[in-house]
């Protein structure tokens, strides 16, 4: 258990986390997938009591509330952090604990951009701090007071040693956010409404921060695969950086390849991918839950970053072994339809 599973008036369970934004044309968004996965997890799995017996609150923007409930964390409160800024709300949650009659008895924060957050308000409160950590490399400076941490990867666990915290390995919430490979009949009608015949090859550039795709080079990357003779959609996050740019680079090559922008959580488009590219390969337990909610789906990752030009044309090794990687794609899609 991650916390008890206490009556009101025993005090309750505070759960951080900040999903990612769905609005274009900012680096500011800080929320992430994974923290929200692991979250709907163990409040699905009652590893920690769900509403009304603990308060969710989710940190960010007017959009995050939605991207919440399309990943399924039934949440109690929202917050919009000034200036994208998670300490500017320390007053204003304190202020909204304290009009109820029980006091919590143990912040979670399942999002590493807000343990500082997490931290001042425990510390304020006399209470615990957990933190469920999977990308400490975005905390400069943690604070001193926190009870407990799990990590996901030996390097997360490295890092939280050289920050001077212990920490423990996690074996059990990951498993909670496995998802099961997409039956024939589920992947045809998600194809299908989207009008996608079964000879074009869908690739996601995913991340765990929808913000960290950069569109130009992977619109670059669809452009040499359409050229190579591939049948291509590619589905990228409205929120991608350099999006307009990956268009017109798209208009510019008279549209060889289709493009989808969305703003649907990772999960929403498992069902419709044949492979995926992932941004960056940093060692943490970010881009290690991505990767294996992915391949538990049987969707296999294309093994290159998805910056065209450095990755593909440059290094002939790379470009043989994604083609190669293509053309078994392809011969599974056909044996899928015999």
């Amino acid at each position: 258990m991650i916390s008890p599973a206490p009556s009101l008036s025993d005090g309750y369970a505070v759960h951080l986390v900040a999903p990612p934004s769905t609005r274009p044309n900012t680096s500011a968004h800080f929320g992430r997938t994974t923290p929200c996965l692991l979250l709907a997890g163990a409040l699905k799995d009652n590893l920690t009591p769900p509403p009304p017996h603990s308060r969710v609150m989710v940190i960010g923007d007017s959009s995050t509330p939605a991207t919440a409930s399309a990943i399924g964390i039934p949440h109690t409160d929202h917050f919009t952090p000034v200036l994208a800024n998670p300490n500017s709300l320390k007053r204003k949650i304190l202020s909204q604990l304290s009009t109820f009659d029980a006091s919590p008895s143990r912040i979670i924060c399942w999002s590493d951009e807000l343990i500082s957050l997490a931290s001042s308000i425990a510390s304020s409160l006399d209470i615990p701090t957990e933190l469920i950590s999977t990308k400490p490399s975005t905390i400069k400076k943690p604070p001193q007071s926190i009870d407990t941490i799990r990590v996901f990867e030996p390097q997360d666990h490295d890092r939280w040693l050289d920050l001077r915290h212990t920490c423990q390995t996690d074996q059990l919430l990951a498993s909670l956010i496995d998802a099961d490979q997409p039956t024939q009949q589920e992947r045809s009608d998600a194809r299908s409404k989207l009008n996608i015949d079964d000879q074009t090859i869908v690739l996601g550039a995913v991340a765990d921060a929808p913000n960290e795709v950069d569109a130009r080079e992977f619109a670059f990357l669809l452009g040499l695969l359409a050229v190579s003779g591939y049948q291509l959609l590619g589905i990228i996050p409205k929120t991608a950086k350099n999006l307009n740019q990956a268009l017109r680079h798209h208009r510019g090559l008279d549209q060889p390849f289709r493009i989808l922008t969305t703003t649907e959580p990772l999960p929403s488009l498992i069902p419709l991918l044949d492979a995926y590219i992932h941004p960056n390969n940093e060692l943490s337990g970010s881009t290690h839950l991505v990767d294996r909610l992915l391949q538990r789906a049987d969707i296999p990752i294309l093994n290159l970053r998805h910056s065209g030009k450095a990755g593909f044309s440059r290094a002939q090794g790379a470009a043989g072994l994604l083609l190669d990687e293509m053309d078994h794609i392809v011969e599974s899609m056909n044996s899928q339809l015999a």
